[in-house]
């Protein structure tokens, strides 16, 4: 595989969009699927009441940026871009779930980009931004290397607001690949509060023979707008035995499936749906252990959201396992055939946006295909 042609490919892809969207903010021009994050709020756990950090479009610029990486038999290519006249700094950190020292080892570095430029980040050969008065220095060595997977945080550390947008690719040798935008996160207020329910809605579908599914969540706290941590004493939970995770079939039938959680721990970022949809990498851990849909053709999840959790080993959780800084949590959905066709797409909570963002009626959308 051709690294620099693929690098060199997915700059050309995202180039029309990236200038389109910087220099005239009349209209979106996606060349990847609208993707979206939804950090839920933690009622009652250090987020103020009537403040929501919800869903945004990446490609109108945000100041944090969300990716999954995957060394396992892949290659994991994030690509970020300034969108602004004026060169920025960023803070990138990287988390890797397995780790070579513990679960989810992270490290660090800061980059800058120039005016209107793009890096292309290659998880196992990271440098740093190069151009005119820029100097390529590997980071994170012997971290994110073969057959490794997690997730980066670019954070936006000096310049102007709403400067970054970004996007990833991951190539398995088997021949398919997942790209899709990166996400990003601001903070808005709610004129009505948050007295909806918050389900989580995740389609999917066994088009061009879908049989293999990564079901990916990261939660993570943000320290202050440079850093994030995230560690297995930092989860997101959804279901409990009064408001049950199901899964439907394309006829509407549905199955009860157990709580699940969401950390940066090994089994726990990275999962399967159901029996039907196995994970690709041979992750044990399936959100519908019981389940087995009919012909598999189609179906969705109802992921009632339940709460975060930070343990007092977390360094940021008390007794009760209240979060004290704000936390986020991040979706990625893949499906592949194992073959040569695969998608990814980011999780779409239809209610949370529904109410904050548009008054009107909205139709749920299925964003993987």
């Amino acid at each position: 595989m051709n690294k620099r042609n693929l690098m060199n490919n997915t700059k050309t892809r995202r180039k029309g969009s990236m200038l389109q969207d910087s220099l005239s903010k009349i209209k979106y021009f996606l060349v990847l699927a609208v993707i979206l994050v939804l950090p839920m709020q933690a009622i009652g756990q250090g987020v103020p009441i009537g403040v929501i950090p919800i869903i945004d479009q990446t490609d109108t610029g945000v100041d944090r940026l969300v990716a999954f990486y995957d060394t396992r038999g892949r290659d994991t290519l994030i690509q970020v871009t300034n969108t602004s006249s004026e060169k920025v700094n960023i803070h990138i950190q990287l988390f890797d779930v397995a780790g070579v020292v513990q679960e989810c080892e992270e490290c660090n570095v800061d980059d800058m980009l120039t005016p209107f430029d793009t890096h292309v980040y290659d998880i196992e050969n990271l440098v740093t931004n190069s151009g005119p008065l820029l100097t390529p220095v590997p980071f994170c060595t012997g971290l994110a290397t073969d057959a490794s997977y997690g997730f980066m945080v670019v954070s936006l550390t000096k310049g102007p607001p709403g400067s970054l947008i970004g996007m990833f690719r991951i190539i398995d040798e088997a021949g398919y690949e997942y790209r899709t935008n990166a996400v990003g996160t601001e903070d808005f207020k709610s004129k009505k509060g948050y007295n909806r329910s918050i389900d989580q809605v995740v389609n999917f579908s066994s088009a061009n023979g879908n049989n293999l599914s990564d079901l990916v969540g990261i939660t993570y706290v943000s320290l202050n707008p440079d850093t994030v941590l995230a560690g297995p004493g930092i989860s997101t939970t959804f279901g409990d035995i009064f408001d049950e995770i199901l899964i439907y079939d394309q006829i509407e039938f549905d199955t009860s499936c157990s709580p699940t959680t969401f950390s940066c721990a090994v089994g726990f970022l990275d999962k399967a749906i159901d029996n039907s949809l196995p994970n690709s990498k041979g992750q044990v851990n399936r959100l519908c252990g019981t389940s087995t849909l009919n012909s598999n053709n189609a179906g969705w999840l109802d992921m009632p959201f339940s709460r975060f959790t930070c343990t007092p080993a977390s360094g940021v959780g008390d007794a009760d396992g209240n979060c004290g800084p704000t936390p986020h949590f991040v979706g990625f959905i893949g499906l592949n055939n194992g073959d040569g066709t695969g998608s990814m797409d980011s999780w779409w909570e239809v209610g949370l946006f529904a109410e904050i963002a548009y008054d009107g009626p909205m139709e749920p959308t299925e964003l993987v295909q």
